[in-house]
Protein backbone atom coordinates (compact mmCIF):
# COMPACT_ATOMS: atom_id res chain seq x y z
CA UNK A 1 0.00 0.00 0.00
CA UNK A 2 1.55 2.92 -1.00
CA UNK A 3 1.15 6.50 0.89
CA UNK A 4 -0.87 7.60 -1.70
CA UNK A 5 -3.38 5.10 -0.96
CA UNK A 6 -2.73 5.35 2.66
CA UNK A 7 -3.81 9.10 2.02
CA UNK A 8 -6.77 7.90 -0.12
CA UNK A 9 -8.36 5.83 2.66
CA UNK A 10 -7.83 8.12 5.57
CA UNK A 11 -9.52 10.81 3.93
CA UNK A 12 -12.45 8.32 2.94
CA UNK A 13 -12.92 7.24 6.38
CA UNK A 14 -12.87 10.10 7.91
CA UNK A 15 -15.29 11.79 5.73
CA UNK A 16 -17.82 8.78 6.41
CA UNK A 17 -17.59 8.74 9.93
CA UNK A 18 -18.12 13.16 10.22
CA UNK A 19 -20.76 12.86 7.07
CA UNK A 20 -22.46 9.27 7.43
CA UNK A 21 -21.84 7.93 10.53
CA UNK A 22 -22.07 10.54 12.85
CA UNK A 23 -25.08 13.09 11.84
CA UNK A 24 -27.59 10.24 12.08
CA UNK A 25 -26.86 9.98 16.24
CA UNK A 26 -26.16 13.09 16.86
CA UNK A 27 -28.13 15.03 18.56
CA UNK A 28 -30.74 12.26 19.24
CA UNK A 29 -29.09 9.63 20.64
CA UNK A 30 -28.69 11.65 23.58
CA UNK A 31 -31.38 11.70 25.63
CA UNK A 32 -31.52 15.55 27.20
CA UNK A 33 -34.12 14.31 29.66
CA UNK A 34 -33.63 11.11 31.31
CA UNK A 35 -29.72 10.89 30.28
CA UNK A 36 -28.00 8.15 28.78
CA UNK A 37 -28.59 7.40 25.25
CA UNK A 38 -31.49 6.03 22.85
CA UNK A 39 -30.50 3.72 19.91
CA UNK A 40 -34.03 1.28 19.46
CA UNK A 41 -34.56 1.99 16.48
CA UNK A 42 -35.40 -0.30 12.84
CA UNK A 43 -32.54 -1.50 11.10
CA UNK A 44 -33.07 0.94 8.83
CA UNK A 45 -32.92 3.76 11.06
CA UNK A 46 -36.00 5.52 10.57
CA UNK A 47 -37.54 4.75 13.66
CA UNK A 48 -37.51 4.66 16.64
CA UNK A 49 -39.35 1.59 18.40
CA UNK A 50 -38.65 1.89 22.19
CA UNK A 51 -36.80 3.90 24.99
CA UNK A 52 -35.76 0.85 27.03
CA UNK A 53 -32.44 1.21 27.82
CA UNK A 54 -29.76 -1.78 27.61
CA UNK A 55 -26.86 -1.22 29.67
CA UNK A 56 -24.67 -3.01 27.32
CA UNK A 57 -25.37 -0.45 24.63
CA UNK A 58 -24.81 2.19 27.36
CA UNK A 59 -21.54 1.08 28.02
CA UNK A 60 -20.91 1.09 24.74
CA UNK A 61 -22.20 4.53 23.36
CA UNK A 62 -19.77 5.80 27.03
CA UNK A 63 -16.51 3.96 25.42
CA UNK A 64 -17.32 5.74 21.58
CA UNK A 65 -17.95 9.31 23.08
CA UNK A 66 -15.00 9.62 25.56
CA UNK A 67 -12.71 8.27 22.63
CA UNK A 68 -14.00 10.81 20.12
CA UNK A 69 -13.34 13.33 22.38
CA UNK A 70 -9.67 12.55 22.44
CA UNK A 71 -8.93 11.85 18.10
CA UNK A 72 -6.74 14.24 16.97
CA UNK A 73 -7.37 18.34 16.50
CA UNK A 74 -6.79 17.57 12.32
CA UNK A 75 -10.23 15.23 12.35
CA UNK A 76 -12.21 17.09 14.88
CA UNK A 77 -12.15 20.41 15.85
CA UNK A 78 -11.83 21.65 20.32
CA UNK A 79 -15.80 22.68 19.75
CA UNK A 80 -16.69 19.34 18.68
CA UNK A 81 -14.62 17.23 21.36
CA UNK A 82 -16.27 19.38 24.08
CA UNK A 83 -19.32 17.88 23.03
CA UNK A 84 -18.60 14.61 22.75
CA UNK A 85 -17.03 14.89 26.15
CA UNK A 86 -20.27 16.28 27.17
CA UNK A 87 -22.17 13.79 25.54
CA UNK A 88 -20.11 11.24 27.44
CA UNK A 89 -20.33 12.48 30.65
CA UNK A 90 -23.87 12.30 30.58
CA UNK A 91 -23.63 9.00 29.51
CA UNK A 92 -21.41 8.13 32.78
CA UNK A 93 -23.36 10.45 35.02
CA UNK A 94 -26.49 8.04 34.21
CA UNK A 95 -24.71 4.60 34.15
CA UNK A 96 -23.77 5.60 37.46
CA UNK A 97 -26.52 6.67 39.09
CA UNK A 98 -28.85 3.00 37.40
CA UNK A 99 -27.08 0.56 36.43
CA UNK A 100 -25.54 -1.18 39.46
CA UNK A 101 -27.75 -3.73 41.56
CA UNK A 102 -25.79 -3.95 44.86
CA UNK A 103 -22.32 -3.67 46.16
CA UNK A 104 -20.71 -6.43 44.17
CA UNK A 105 -21.56 -3.67 41.21
CA UNK A 106 -23.43 -6.08 39.19
CA UNK A 107 -24.81 -4.69 36.28
CA UNK A 108 -28.72 -4.46 35.70
CA UNK A 109 -29.08 -6.07 32.14
CA UNK A 110 -32.25 -3.39 30.84
CA UNK A 111 -33.70 -0.12 32.42
CA UNK A 112 -36.77 1.82 31.55
CA UNK A 113 -35.72 5.19 30.22
CA UNK A 114 -35.79 6.64 33.72
CA UNK A 115 -33.04 4.41 34.29
CA UNK A 116 -34.49 1.73 36.57
CA UNK A 117 -33.71 -1.76 36.20
CA UNK A 118 -36.28 -3.78 34.33
CA UNK A 119 -36.27 -7.86 33.69
CA UNK A 120 -35.78 -8.62 29.71
CA UNK A 121 -39.20 -11.58 30.90
CA UNK A 122 -41.01 -11.20 34.07
CA UNK A 123 -39.22 -13.89 35.58
CA UNK A 124 -35.55 -12.69 34.11
CA UNK A 125 -32.51 -12.11 36.38
CA UNK A 126 -31.89 -8.18 36.60
CA UNK A 127 -28.11 -9.28 35.82
CA UNK A 128 -29.12 -11.60 33.37
CA UNK A 129 -25.75 -10.94 31.10
CA UNK A 130 -21.90 -9.88 32.53
CA UNK A 131 -21.30 -8.44 28.84
CA UNK A 132 -23.19 -5.36 30.07
CA UNK A 133 -20.12 -4.87 32.84
CA UNK A 134 -17.77 -5.41 30.42
CA UNK A 135 -18.69 -2.73 28.85
CA UNK A 136 -19.64 -0.43 31.27
CA UNK A 137 -15.95 -0.93 33.15
CA UNK A 138 -14.70 -0.61 29.52
CA UNK A 139 -16.80 2.92 28.80
CA UNK A 140 -15.82 4.22 32.66
CA UNK A 141 -11.78 3.42 32.25
CA UNK A 142 -11.91 5.51 28.70
CA UNK A 143 -14.27 8.15 30.14
CA UNK A 144 -11.34 8.22 32.53
CA UNK A 145 -9.28 9.35 30.69
CA UNK A 146 -11.04 11.58 28.57
CA UNK A 147 -12.22 13.79 31.72
CA UNK A 148 -9.01 12.88 33.91
CA UNK A 149 -11.23 11.38 36.33
CA UNK A 150 -9.43 9.13 38.86
CA UNK A 151 -12.62 8.40 40.66
CA UNK A 152 -14.31 7.21 37.80
CA UNK A 153 -10.81 4.99 37.13
CA UNK A 154 -11.43 3.43 40.32
CA UNK A 155 -14.85 2.44 39.63
CA UNK A 156 -13.95 0.58 36.28
CA UNK A 157 -11.42 -0.93 38.35
CA UNK A 158 -13.59 -1.90 41.27
CA UNK A 159 -15.82 -3.65 38.53
CA UNK A 160 -13.22 -5.02 36.81
CA UNK A 161 -11.95 -7.23 40.31
CA UNK A 162 -15.84 -7.70 40.38
CA UNK A 163 -16.14 -9.67 37.22
CA UNK A 164 -12.98 -11.40 37.53
CA UNK A 165 -14.20 -12.63 40.46
CA UNK A 166 -17.33 -13.62 39.18
CA UNK A 167 -15.90 -15.45 36.18
CA UNK A 168 -13.75 -17.14 37.99
CA UNK A 169 -16.97 -18.79 40.73
CA UNK A 170 -18.72 -19.57 37.46
CA UNK A 171 -21.41 -17.17 38.71
CA UNK A 172 -22.51 -15.01 35.72
CA UNK A 173 -25.10 -15.16 32.85
CA UNK A 174 -24.49 -14.64 29.18
CA UNK A 175 -27.81 -13.74 27.73
CA UNK A 176 -28.36 -13.54 25.39
CA UNK A 177 -27.15 -16.49 24.37
CA UNK A 178 -26.50 -18.86 27.61
CA UNK A 179 -23.45 -21.69 27.98
CA UNK A 180 -24.21 -25.03 27.33
CA UNK A 181 -24.14 -27.30 30.32
CA UNK A 182 -20.23 -28.39 30.08
CA UNK A 183 -18.75 -25.81 27.38
CA UNK A 184 -16.30 -22.72 27.47
CA UNK A 185 -17.34 -20.01 25.36
CA UNK A 186 -14.94 -18.18 23.34
CA UNK A 187 -16.43 -14.56 23.81
CA UNK A 188 -15.14 -14.64 27.64
CA UNK A 189 -11.93 -14.21 27.20
CA UNK A 190 -12.06 -12.68 23.99
CA UNK A 191 -14.35 -9.65 25.81
CA UNK A 192 -11.97 -9.94 29.12
CA UNK A 193 -8.95 -9.60 26.62
CA UNK A 194 -10.39 -6.43 25.20
CA UNK A 195 -11.52 -4.79 29.04
CA UNK A 196 -7.79 -5.81 30.36
CA UNK A 197 -6.45 -3.84 27.43
CA UNK A 198 -8.91 -1.02 27.99
CA UNK A 199 -7.65 -1.12 31.63
CA UNK A 200 -4.02 -1.19 30.75
CA UNK A 201 -4.17 1.46 28.61
CA UNK A 202 -6.22 3.40 30.18
CA UNK A 203 -3.79 3.18 33.41
CA UNK A 204 -1.01 4.11 31.33
CA UNK A 205 -2.90 7.40 30.41
CA UNK A 206 -3.72 8.22 33.86
CA UNK A 207 0.09 7.29 35.38
CA UNK A 208 -1.21 4.48 37.32
CA UNK A 209 0.23 1.14 37.76
CA UNK A 210 -0.86 -1.53 34.93
CA UNK A 211 0.96 -4.70 35.71
CA UNK A 212 -2.00 -6.74 37.06
CA UNK A 213 -4.12 -5.98 33.48
CA UNK A 214 -1.00 -6.80 31.17
CA UNK A 215 -0.52 -9.94 33.38
CA UNK A 216 -4.53 -10.84 32.32
CA UNK A 217 -4.20 -9.69 29.01
CA UNK A 218 -1.44 -12.49 28.06
CA UNK A 219 -3.25 -14.94 30.16
CA UNK A 220 -6.58 -14.18 27.91
CA UNK A 221 -4.98 -14.32 24.90
CA UNK A 222 -2.74 -17.50 25.42
CA UNK A 223 -5.80 -19.01 26.56
CA UNK A 224 -7.07 -18.27 23.40
CA UNK A 225 -4.89 -19.04 21.06
CA UNK A 226 -3.71 -22.38 22.99
CA UNK A 227 -7.36 -23.78 23.88
CA UNK A 228 -9.95 -22.39 21.07
CA UNK A 229 -7.52 -22.44 17.66
CA UNK A 230 -7.66 -25.70 16.31
CA UNK A 231 -4.67 -27.64 14.43
CA UNK A 232 -5.90 -25.97 11.21
CA UNK A 233 -5.84 -22.70 12.58
CA UNK A 234 -8.89 -22.09 12.56
CA UNK A 235 -11.02 -20.54 15.73
CA UNK A 236 -13.76 -22.26 17.18
CA UNK A 237 -16.32 -20.62 19.21
CA UNK A 238 -16.89 -23.21 22.04
CA UNK A 239 -14.73 -26.46 23.49
CA UNK A 240 -15.24 -28.02 26.43
CA UNK A 241 -14.51 -26.99 30.32
CA UNK A 242 -10.95 -29.25 30.38
CA UNK A 243 -10.26 -27.57 26.70
CA UNK A 244 -10.57 -29.76 24.35
CA UNK A 245 -12.80 -29.52 20.50
CA UNK A 246 -16.24 -30.74 20.93
CA UNK A 247 -17.97 -32.79 18.15
CA UNK A 248 -21.00 -31.94 17.49
CA UNK A 249 -22.77 -28.82 15.76
CA UNK A 250 -22.04 -26.11 18.81
CA UNK A 251 -18.48 -27.18 18.49
CA UNK A 252 -18.06 -27.39 14.93
CA UNK A 253 -19.72 -23.58 14.16
CA UNK A 254 -17.62 -21.32 13.76
CA UNK A 255 -17.76 -17.20 13.84
CA UNK A 256 -15.77 -15.03 11.30
CA UNK A 257 -16.57 -11.92 12.85
CA UNK A 258 -15.46 -13.35 15.75
CA UNK A 259 -12.21 -14.19 14.73
CA UNK A 260 -11.69 -10.76 12.89
CA UNK A 261 -12.47 -8.85 16.05
CA UNK A 262 -10.22 -11.07 18.58
CA UNK A 263 -7.14 -11.21 15.97
CA UNK A 264 -7.01 -7.57 16.34
CA UNK A 265 -7.72 -7.70 20.17
CA UNK A 266 -4.65 -10.01 20.58
CA UNK A 267 -2.69 -8.03 18.18
CA UNK A 268 -3.53 -4.67 20.04
CA UNK A 269 -2.51 -6.62 23.70
CA UNK A 270 0.53 -8.09 22.02
CA UNK A 271 1.93 -4.80 20.82
CA UNK A 272 1.53 -3.51 24.05
CA UNK A 273 3.67 -5.74 25.90
CA UNK A 274 6.39 -6.12 23.06
CA UNK A 275 5.10 -9.31 22.02
CA UNK A 276 5.84 -9.99 18.65
CA UNK A 277 5.65 -13.85 18.61
CA UNK A 278 1.99 -14.21 18.26
CA UNK A 279 1.62 -12.14 14.82
CA UNK A 280 2.47 -15.40 12.14
CA UNK A 281 -0.81 -17.34 14.07
CA UNK A 282 -2.92 -14.53 14.00
CA UNK A 283 -2.30 -13.50 10.33
CA UNK A 284 -3.00 -17.39 9.36
CA UNK A 285 -6.38 -17.08 11.67
CA UNK A 286 -7.02 -14.66 9.86
CA UNK A 287 -6.62 -15.74 6.51
CA UNK A 288 -8.75 -19.04 7.55
CA UNK A 289 -11.35 -16.77 8.80
CA UNK A 290 -11.68 -15.75 5.45
CA UNK A 291 -11.25 -18.93 3.56
CA UNK A 292 -13.92 -20.57 5.43
CA UNK A 293 -16.41 -17.47 6.51
CA UNK A 294 -16.48 -15.50 2.52
CA UNK A 295 -19.62 -15.99 0.32
CA UNK A 296 -18.03 -17.14 -3.05
CA UNK A 297 -21.07 -16.54 -4.66
CA UNK A 298 -22.54 -13.18 -3.19
CA UNK A 299 -19.36 -11.90 -1.53
CA UNK A 300 -19.06 -10.35 2.16
CA UNK A 301 -18.79 -12.89 5.25
CA UNK A 302 -21.48 -15.13 6.56
CA UNK A 303 -22.44 -14.48 10.14
CA UNK A 304 -21.95 -18.46 10.99
CA UNK A 305 -20.01 -21.67 9.23
CA UNK A 306 -18.57 -24.87 9.65
CA UNK A 307 -15.23 -24.70 10.84
CA UNK A 308 -14.52 -26.44 7.47
CA UNK A 309 -16.29 -24.03 5.53
CA UNK A 310 -20.55 -24.09 4.51
CA UNK A 311 -23.43 -24.13 6.17
CA UNK A 312 -23.02 -24.84 9.99
CA UNK A 313 -23.62 -28.88 10.56
CA UNK A 314 -23.15 -31.69 13.07
CA UNK A 315 -24.60 -33.65 15.45
CA UNK A 316 -27.57 -32.13 16.93
CA UNK A 317 -29.43 -34.33 19.64
CA UNK A 318 -30.13 -33.06 22.39
CA UNK A 319 -29.13 -29.33 20.94
CA UNK A 320 -32.39 -28.19 19.72
CA UNK A 321 -33.79 -25.63 22.82
CA UNK A 322 -30.14 -24.02 23.14
CA UNK A 323 -30.63 -20.08 21.87
CA UNK A 324 -27.27 -20.29 20.16
CA UNK A 325 -28.04 -23.23 18.51
CA UNK A 326 -31.92 -21.74 17.51
CA UNK A 327 -29.44 -18.43 16.93
CA UNK A 328 -27.01 -19.93 14.47
CA UNK A 329 -29.62 -22.04 12.58
CA UNK A 330 -31.78 -18.80 12.14
CA UNK A 331 -29.30 -16.28 10.92
CA UNK A 332 -26.26 -18.34 9.24
CA UNK A 333 -26.46 -16.68 6.19
CA UNK A 334 -27.16 -13.21 7.07
CA UNK A 335 -24.61 -10.58 5.83
CA UNK A 336 -24.22 -8.43 9.20
CA UNK A 337 -22.39 -4.93 9.01
CA UNK A 338 -20.14 -5.78 12.12
CA UNK A 339 -18.25 -8.51 10.90
CA UNK A 340 -17.39 -6.15 8.03
CA UNK A 341 -16.15 -3.22 10.35
CA UNK A 342 -13.85 -5.97 12.01
CA UNK A 343 -12.70 -6.99 9.24
CA UNK A 344 -11.61 -4.16 7.79
CA UNK A 345 -9.47 -2.80 10.78
CA UNK A 346 -8.25 -6.46 11.42
CA UNK A 347 -6.57 -7.21 8.36
CA UNK A 348 -5.14 -3.61 7.44
CA UNK A 349 -3.55 -3.46 10.77
CA UNK A 350 -2.79 -6.99 10.38
CA UNK A 351 -1.04 -5.95 7.03
CA UNK A 352 0.78 -3.32 8.28
CA UNK A 353 1.97 -5.20 10.81
CA UNK A 354 2.90 -8.05 8.73
CA UNK A 355 3.67 -6.48 5.43
CA UNK A 356 1.54 -9.95 4.08
CA UNK A 357 -0.08 -8.85 0.85
CA UNK A 358 -2.16 -11.42 1.12
CA UNK A 359 -3.20 -9.66 3.74
CA UNK A 360 -3.79 -6.46 1.98
CA UNK A 361 -5.70 -8.25 -0.65
CA UNK A 362 -8.25 -9.41 1.26
CA UNK A 363 -8.54 -5.61 2.59
CA UNK A 364 -9.20 -4.36 -0.22
CA UNK A 365 -12.24 -7.40 -1.29
CA UNK A 366 -13.65 -6.54 2.31
CA UNK A 367 -13.75 -2.88 1.64
CA UNK A 368 -15.39 -3.16 -1.31
CA UNK A 369 -17.93 -5.21 -0.50
CA UNK A 370 -18.47 -3.64 2.87
CA UNK A 371 -19.74 0.02 1.34
CA UNK A 372 -21.50 -1.48 -2.01
CA UNK A 373 -23.95 -2.95 0.55
CA UNK A 374 -24.25 -2.27 4.14
CA UNK A 375 -24.38 2.36 4.03
CA UNK A 376 -27.63 3.33 4.22
CA UNK A 377 -28.52 4.75 0.27
CA UNK A 378 -31.09 7.18 1.51
CA UNK A 379 -29.01 9.68 2.14
CA UNK A 380 -31.31 11.60 4.16
CA UNK A 381 -31.12 9.31 6.85
CA UNK A 382 -27.64 8.09 6.30
CA UNK A 383 -25.34 5.36 8.71
CA UNK A 384 -25.15 1.52 7.84
CA UNK A 385 -28.46 -0.89 7.38
CA UNK A 386 -27.27 -3.14 9.69
CA UNK A 387 -28.59 -6.23 8.43
CA UNK A 388 -28.22 -7.61 5.19
CA UNK A 389 -29.78 -10.83 3.24
CA UNK A 390 -27.14 -13.65 1.98
CA UNK A 391 -27.87 -11.93 -1.12
CA UNK A 392 -27.26 -8.25 0.24
CA UNK A 393 -30.63 -7.04 0.52
CA UNK A 394 -31.82 -5.62 3.76
CA UNK A 395 -33.53 -7.65 6.28
CA UNK A 396 -35.76 -6.59 8.96
CA UNK A 397 -34.87 -8.94 11.91
CA UNK A 398 -33.55 -8.65 15.00
CA UNK A 399 -30.03 -10.65 16.04
CA UNK A 400 -29.22 -10.36 19.81
CA UNK A 401 -30.27 -7.44 21.05
CA UNK A 402 -33.18 -5.27 19.45
CA UNK A 403 -31.09 -2.14 18.86
CA UNK A 404 -29.26 -0.11 16.23
CA UNK A 405 -26.06 -0.01 17.43
CA UNK A 406 -23.13 2.48 15.92
CA UNK A 407 -20.54 0.62 18.32
CA UNK A 408 -18.51 -1.63 15.75
CA UNK A 409 -18.56 1.17 12.64
CA UNK A 410 -17.63 3.93 14.79
CA UNK A 411 -15.10 2.46 16.65
CA UNK A 412 -13.55 0.48 13.68
CA UNK A 413 -13.53 3.77 11.86
CA UNK A 414 -11.78 5.72 14.42
CA UNK A 415 -9.10 2.74 14.87
CA UNK A 416 -8.61 3.06 10.72
CA UNK A 417 -8.01 7.25 11.08
CA UNK A 418 -5.64 6.08 13.70
CA UNK A 419 -3.40 3.38 11.98
CA UNK A 420 -3.51 5.21 8.60
CA UNK A 421 -2.73 8.47 10.12
CA UNK A 422 0.44 6.61 12.01
CA UNK A 423 1.66 4.98 8.77
CA UNK A 424 2.03 9.00 7.63
CA UNK A 425 3.75 9.40 10.00
CA UNK A 426 6.00 7.20 9.89
CA UNK A 427 6.59 8.12 6.29
CA UNK A 428 7.58 11.48 7.38
CA UNK A 429 4.92 13.24 6.30
CA UNK A 430 4.08 16.80 7.26
CA UNK A 431 0.81 16.69 8.95
CA UNK A 432 -1.79 19.43 7.91
CA UNK A 433 -4.23 21.19 9.60
CA UNK A 434 -6.99 19.35 7.86
CA UNK A 435 -6.21 16.84 4.88
CA UNK A 436 -8.51 17.77 2.41
CA UNK A 437 -11.72 15.09 1.66
CA UNK A 438 -12.61 14.56 -1.79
Amino acid sequence: MDIAEIQDAERFYRKHLKEVILPFWIPDCIDQDFGGYLNCYTNAGKELLSYHKFTWSQGRFLWLFSELSMCEDSVFSDEEKSKFLGFAENGADFLRKHIFLNEDKECTYMMDRAGNPMPVEPDSVLSSSIYADFFVAAGFAKYAVAAKDHKMFELAEEMYRNIKKRIEQGKYLTLPYPIPKGLRMHGIPMIFLNLSTEMYVSAAGLGLENETYGQDMRLFYTDILTNFVDRDHVLREMITTDNSLVDHYLGEYCNPGHTMEDIWFILKAAGCLGDRTVLPLCSEILKNAYRIGWDKDYGGFRLFVHHEGGIPRGTTAGLEKEPMFRQIEENHDNKLWWPHSEGLYSFLYAYFLSGDEELLTIYKKIFDYTFAVFPNRDSRVGEWIQIRQRDGRPDDKIVALPVKDPYHIIRNLILLIQLLREQQDKAGLKREEEIPCR
